[in-house]
This record gives C-alpha cells, sequence and structure tokens, in this order.
C-alpha cells in the first residue's frame, strides 16, 4: 500500500508530462525517408558531373541547351516520373560568342582580360581609340557629352570595391559586392533600359564600343546580357574587363589619355525555339494542386555552368528521383520544373506563366535553388508574414537536416519572382556563400567547385519541403505583391 502511494504521484507526473510534450510532426518520417534515400543513393554528383563536363555551357537558344534539355527529359524518365515533357517557345535571337581580345595601347602596352557581353555586337575588325569616362547617374546626364565622344571607347562606372566573402556562419548572406559607383539603383529591366538607351545615344555620337567592370577579383569576368528579355541585339560592340584591368585604365585616366585597342567576333541568329523542361508526381488525392519545385537549367558560357545552376538542376532531379524512390505518394502533385533563359530575365518562368496562365490559382507553392554548392540554411518567404505560422510546421522536421529558422527576407534575381508577383507562394533558398560571388558567370564555374555534402544537404532540404507543401492539408493562401523585376 505504501508502494502504491509512491508510485501514483510518479505515473500521474509521467501522464502529465506526455500529454505537454507536443505531437510528432507528421511530416517527420516520410522526409527522414527521403533524407535517408538521398544520403544512401543520391546521383546528385554524377548527374552534376555529366551536366558540367559533357554537356558544358548551355547558352540559351545554344545546341548545348537543347542538349541538356533531352538529357534531362531521359533522367526523368528514368526516375519513372509522369508527364515529362518539352514546353517549347521561340525568342528572336540566338547568339554565339566568338573570340575577343583587347590592348591597352598608350601610354604603355598592356594586355587586357575581355569577354563580349552576351547579345552584343561585333567590332569591323580591330578598332582602337581614346577612353573616356561618362559619368551618368540619370540618363538626362548623356545630353552633357553631345558632340564629344566620336571615335572613344566609352567606360561609365567607377571601379568596384570588392568586399572578400565572409566565413560560413548563422548569416544569411548570399552576395557580397558593392554596386559600381556612379550606377543608379534601378530594377532590372529598369536597368535594361536605361542601358539601351545609353547605347542608342553612344552610336548617334559616333562611340565605338562600351567596357564594363567585371567586379571579380583574379582576372575573372563576369557577364551578362545586353539583348534583355527580347534578346535583341545589341547595337554596339560592348564588353566586360578584367577587375585589375579596370582600375588600371582608371588610374592611367587620371593622369593623362589612353589609347586601347578591341577585337570582339560574335555570330547571331534569327528566331530560336527553346525550352522548359517540366516532369510531376501526380497526386493521390489532389492531383491538380501541384508544388512547384524549379531551378533554371541555362547558364553562361565562360566557365562550365556548374554552380549557376547545374547544382540547382541537380537537387531538382534529386528531389524527383529521391521521391519516386522512397515509395513515397503526395496529396497534391510535385512539378519539376527546369526553365530556359533565367540568364535573360527569367524568360523561361514567364513564359511557363503565359502557357500555365489558367492553372496558377492550382500551385500550391513554387521552390527555387539558385545559388550554388552551398548549404541551404533557410528559405525566404518574401515578406508573406500571413504564412509565417504554416511554414514553421512544415519546416520543423527539416532542422535535422541543417535547415536554420525561415527568413522574412524579399530577394530577385531568379524564376521565384515572377511567380511571387502573381500572388503564388514562391520561396528561395538561402544558402551559404560558398565561393559563388567569385566564381558565378566566370572562367571558375567549374565542377571542380562543387562542395558535395552542402550539395547533399541543400537536396534533402529541398525535396522535403516540396513533400511538406504538397502534403499539407491547407492551401496557401495567394497575395498578389508589389512587383519587383528579376533576372541579371
Amino acid at each position: 500500500m505504501i508502494m502504491m502511494r509512491r508510485l501514483l504521484p510518479l505515473a500521474l507526473a509521467a501522464a502529465l508530462l506526455c500529454a505537454q510534450s507536443p505531437a510528432p510532426s507528421p511530416y517527420q518520417d516520410p522526409d527522414r525517408k527521403l533524407f535517408a534515400e538521398i544520403d544512401q543513393r543520391n546521383e546528385l554528383l554524377a548527374n552534376l558531373e555529366y551536366l558540367s563536363d559533357r554537356i558544358g555551357a548551355r547558352v540559351t537558344g545554344s545546341e548545348a541547351l537543347r542538349r541538356a534539355n533531352q538529357w534531362t527529359l531521359e533522367k526523368l524518365r528514368g526516375y519513372r516520373v509522369d508527364s515529362v515533357r518539352l514546353e517549347s517557345f521561340r525568342i528572336a535571337h540566338g547568339w554565339t560568342r566568338g573570340p575577343a581580345t583587347a590592348r591597352i595601347l598608350e601610354p604603355a602596352q598592356h594586355p587586357i582580360a575581355i569577354a563580349s557581353l552576351g547579345w552584343a555586337a561585333s567590332t569591323p575588325g580591330t578598332i582602337s581609340g581614346p577612353v573616356r569616362y561618362v559619368k551618368v547617374e540619370k540618363i538626362e546626364d548623356l545630353q552633357a557629352y553631345r558632340g564629344q565622344l566620336r571615335g572613344s571607347i566609352v567606360i561609365t562606372t567607377q571601379p568596384a570595391r570588392l568586399i572578400p566573402d565572409k566565413p560560413a556562419d548563422n548569416s544569411l548572406d548570399v552576395l557580397d559586392i558593392e554596386r559600381p559607383p556612379g550606377e543608379p539603383e534601378l530594377s532590372s529591366n529598369e536597368r535594361r533600359r536605361y542601358r539601351r538607351q545609353m547605347q542608342e545615344f553612344f552610336e548617334k555620337e559616333g562611340v565605338l564600343a562600351i567596357l564594363r567592370e567585371g567586379a571579380k577579383e583574379f582576372r575573372l569576368l563576369n557577364m551578362s546580357s545586353e539583348g534583355g528579355t527580347e534578346y535583341n541585339l545589341s547595337p554596339l560592340p560592348s564588353a566586360f574587363i578584367a577587375h585589375e584591368d579596370y582600375l588600371r585604365l582608371w588610374r592611367l585616366l587620371a593622369r593623362g589619355p589612353v589609347q586601347v585597342a578591341l577585337d570582339i567576333r560574335n555570330e547571331t541568329t534569327g528566331p530560336v525555339e527553346i525550352s522548359n523542361t517540366v516532369a510531376e508526381i501526380r497526386g493521390r488525392e489532389k492531383p491538380e494542386e501541384y508544388v512547384l519545385v524549379g531551378a533554371h537549367l541555362d547558364s553562361w558560357d565562360l566557365g562550365d555552368g556548374s554552380t549557376d545552376n547545374g547544382t540547382g538542376t541537380s537537387v531538382v532531379l534529386e528531389a524527383a528521383r529521391a521521391i519516386r524512390a522512397a515509395g513515397l505518394v503526395p496529396r497534391r502533385s510535385i512539378r519539376f520544373v527546369l526553365f530556359a533563359g533565367e540568364e535573360q530575365g527569367s524568360v523561361g518562368a514567364r513564359e511557363y506563366l503565359k502557357i500555365h496562365k489558367d492553372d496558377l490559382d492550382r500551385i500550391q507553392a513554387v521552390v527555387v535553388h539558385d545559388t550554388g554548392t552551398g548549404r541551404v540554411k533557410s528559405f525566404s518567404v518574401e515578406e508573406r508574414y500571413d504564412l509565417r505560422e504554416a511554414l514553421d510546421r512544415l519546416v520543423e522536421p527539416l532542422h535535422e537536416a541543417g535547415l536554420q529558422e525561415l527568413t522574412m527576407r524579399q530577394t530577385r534575381g531568379s524564376d521565384h519572382v515572377v511567380f511571387r508577383e502573381e500572388g503564388v507562394p514562391a520561396f528561395f533558398a538561402m544558402q551559404d556563400i560558398a565561393g559563388y560571388r567569385q566564381n558565378h558567370h566566370s572562367q571558375a564555374d567549374t565542377f571542380d567547385k562543387v562542395l558535395p555534402d552542402d550539395l547533399i544537404q541543400g537536396a534533402k532540404v529541398v525535396a522535403a519541403f516540396a513533400w511538406n507543401l504538397a502534403e499539407s492539408p491547407d492551401k496557401l493562401p495567394r497575395k498578389r505583391v508589389i512587383k519587383v523585376e528579376s533576372g541579371p
């Protein structure tokens, strides 16, 4: 009897403790299945190596991008994913990079590391002329240079101040680079219009070419397009040069005249068909609704496009493989999309919206991976404060795989933005920097920069987040937002 009196309080305390303990997440077991499948049998590195080395750089409209589309089709069919297909559309011009050379001729000879911007014009053979700095913060400032620029080669920004990457920590920083002094802070589409107006002014004034700052260390070059989302051809030759060479030009200009020679040769074609690769795992209860997991398949061509965005491509392929291999069938469908044309302003995502304009309300959410090889620390909730409580429940099991807290940060520059503008919940993977700022768009964007353990972690988190979004009993609400234009 005395023993019973002692045991009764202990039993009561245990019962109370159990009552107070939170119930396990309903997403935990399937998420752990995905984690195990990806840890033990992933094909991330094999796929990324093939894409990087056997296919290589995938400029929008190129034969390499077409080959990449066909290869991803075959991979997804091999993973037994449903409705594997290409959704095609046309762009106005294809563009192929040719050789480019440059030298400072006066006051002393120095070679210049150079690469043409995409969709930029060629020079008519080797040209030479004086370098002129045109200080312009708004388009009206150009009028002060009317009649003064004929035969010159123009620069329009001061040298960038490069900030070293921070070591990996608990921050959510992705890129740390100061905007070049003198370049106005504009949205991507506004910047394209601004540069187009500058080019038209310079062409009328007889400028020979425009040089831009590469803004990377160790003579690496950056890359972007002069063609914009319309794939127009630029009226003038335009090229990036290495940060170190830009600094030299700047120092020399401060002391007197500088003469430069350029030779840029590119090729263009007429209209070209390009495609998004699309596939899905059909849902068991609400197949008409779906979660979209995306990355862009296209790349720039100075390197192999391994971390921008071969890594994202391999993560999307692995998410499809792992969900199928784990034997999981989601409540909603999960659609996998590898977009073309992201590097020219998320053109593939915009075309996807046109093709699927009647079913946007059926998208539960969009998840995009597009910042290289670093670990996925968080997802940006894109200032959707109304979603935070629901999303916190969905990501709770992902903390086991290294996900930190969600962030409210609004992010730019990738395919999720065009969905967010239409009110679709769209989330961007926030990653460790992991060398991305130095490597992306440059000659150094190659397979050897990939961090295998970090890539595996990112695939686990993306696959599980997509699964949990698809399994949620509740549909996430729409909310139209102020447009933030995407693209480079």
